[in-house]
C-alpha cells in the first residue's frame, strides 16, 4: 500500500513517539509528529492489511525505513498514525514502530518542509501471515467493519455444512489467506469433512474470529484444536476461584476441555490444583501475536506457567481434559461399524485426537476388525515406535 502526500512548511518531525501523515491540508508548528499532508487514503486497502509490516518514507533523495505491527482494531480516517509504543487506540494503524519522526534527521526533515517535494508512505506486509478463518452464521447480517471488509475479500470461502471442503479452502490455508465459512447451526453439528478441516486449519496456526461471538471462548477452542461442545465454560475466574471446591476438583476431572477467562498469574494456581498431573496436562494460551481473530497454541502447563505466570493481562485459555477422559464415553462399539462404512483407521485417528484418543487407542479399539488398516495398506500397529 502506498499512501501519496506533500510536504508542507510547518513539518518539524520532532516527535519521539509517532510518526502521522495527514488528510488535512495545512498544520501548525505544533504537529511535530505530522511528515506528510493533503493525502488520500485507500480505506479498503488499508483495512486488508495485517500483521507486521515493513515501513518506507521517502522525500526527494531521502528514504527511511522501519518496521511496525498493524493494529488489528484501527479505525481509517482522514490520518494515519504509526506509535513507537503498544497505544492501540482506533486512530492507530500501527504500533510498534521502529520508525517515527525524531528518527529522520535534519536534511531528511528539510525536504519534508518543501511543499512541492511529494512524500511517500509505502507498507507491505512482511508475514509470514497467519491463516484467517471468519466464521459466520448462515441469515444473520454479514459482517461489519474490518471484519466485514476480509469477508467480502476472502481468499476462499467455505460451507461448512457441506461434506466435502473445496480444494480452494485447502489452498488459502496453506497460503496463510483468508476463508470465510458460513454455517447454519451450531459448530459441533459439522460434517466429518468440515470439523477435521477446522482441526487442520489450527494445526496451520490459523486464527479464528466467530462473528457475534462476545466472550472469545468459541474462537479459542476452534484455534485449540478442539472441538467446541462439549465444553466447560468457567467464565471469568481468577487465580482463588480456580483454587476453590468444586471447581478445582472439575479442574482435575471434567471429561471435556475447560475454558475460562483470567489472568495469567492464574495459571500457577491451576498447576496447585493439579498437582501431580500438572505436567500431564496441556493447555492453550494466546499466542500474543497482534492480528484479527484469535489465535492459540499449546503448551504443557508447566511451561505455560513460566511464560505467562507473571503476566496481569487477562487472556482466553483452554484446558484440555486428562488424556484418557473421552473415553468416559465408551466409543469403542462405534469404531469397528465406521470402518466397515468406509472410514479408515487413520482418519478415526486424526479426528479423535483433539479429544485426546490416540492413534493406538483406535487401533487397539478395532482389534482385528475388517479395514483396521492405514491408507497405505500398512497392517494395524505396523511402524509404532519409528520417528
Amino acid at each position: 500500500m502506498k499512501i501519496q502526500a506533500r510536504g508542507h512548511e510547518n513539518v518539524r518531525a520532532t516527535h519521539a513517539k509517532t510518526l502521522e501523515i495527514t488528510g488535512e491540508r495545512d498544520i501548525t508548528a505544533r504537529a511535530t509528529c505530522v511528515v506528510g499532508v493533503d493525502a488520500a487514503f485507500d480505506a479498503e486497502g488499508l483495512a486488508l492489511l495485517r500483521g507486521p509490516v515493513a515501513v518506507r518514507l521517502s522525500a526527494g533523495p531521502h528514504t527511511a525505513t522501519g518496521t511496525a505491527v498493524v493494529n488489528p482494531h484501527h479505525e481509517v480516517t482522514d490520518r494515519l498514525v504509526l506509535r513507537r509504543s503498544e497505544h492501540a487506540s482506533p486512530d492507530t494503524f500501527a504500533f510498534r514502530s521502529t520508525l517515527v519522526a525524531s528518527d529522520l534527521g535534519a536534511e531528511f526533515t528539510a525536504a519534508l518542509g518543501d511543499p512541492a517535494n511529494e512524500v511517500t508512505l509505502t507498507l507491505t506486509e512482511s508475514g509470514p501471515r497467519r491463516p484467517l478463518v471468519l466464521v459466520h452464521r448462515r441469515g444473520l447480517p454479514e459482517p461489519s467493519g474490518r471484519t466485514g471488509l476480509l469477508w467480502r475479500h476472502a481468499d476462499a470461502s467455505l460451507d461448512l455444512d457441506a461434506a466435502r471442503v473445496p480444494e480452494g479452502a485447502r489452498t488459502a490455508l496453506a497460503d496463510g489467506g483468508v476463508i470465510a465459512a458460513t454455517v447454519s447451526g451450531p459448530l459441533d453439528g459439522v460434517p466429518q469433512a468440515a470439523g477435521a478441516w477446522l482441526v487442520e486449519a489450527a494445526g496451520h496456526g490459523a486464527r479464528f474470529e466467530v462473528v457475534g461471538d462476545t466472550t472469545g471462548t468459541v474462537p479459542a477452542l476452534l484455534a485449540a484444536g478442539l472441538p467446541t461442545a462439549p465444553a466447560v465454560h468457567l467464565g471469568r475466574t481468577d487465580r482463588r476461584a480456580l483454587a476453590a471446591a468444586p471447581r478445582a476438583e472439575l479442574l482435575r476431572t471434567a471429561p471435556a476441555p475447560v475454558v475460562f477467562t483470567a489472568p495469567g498469574t492464574a495459571l500457577g494456581a491451576l498447576a496447585e490444583v493439579l498437582a501431580g498431573s500438572a505436567a500431564e496436562r496441556w493447555i492453550a494460551v494466546p499466542d500474543g501475536l497482534a492480528d484479527l481473530g484469535t489465535g492459540m497454541r499449546r503448551l504443557p502447563l508447566p511451561e505455560a506457567v513460566e511464560a505467562l505466570g507473571g503476566d496481569e493481562e487477562e487472556g482466553v485459555f483452554v484446558l484440555a481434559p486428562p488424556e484418557r477422559a473421552a473415553w468416559n464415553v465408551d466409543l469403542r462399539p462405534l469404531l469397528p461399524h465406521l470402518v466397515e462404512q468406509g472410514v479408515t483407521a487413520r482418519t478415526l485417528s486424526t479426528v479423535l485426537r483433539p479429544l485426546g484418543i490416540s492413534r493406538r487407542d483406535v487401533y487397539d479399539a478395532l482389534g482385528d476388525a475388517p479395514g483396521a488398516r492405514d491408507e497405505g495398506g500398512g497392517a494395524r500397529g505396523e511402524g509404532r515406535g519409528k520417528k
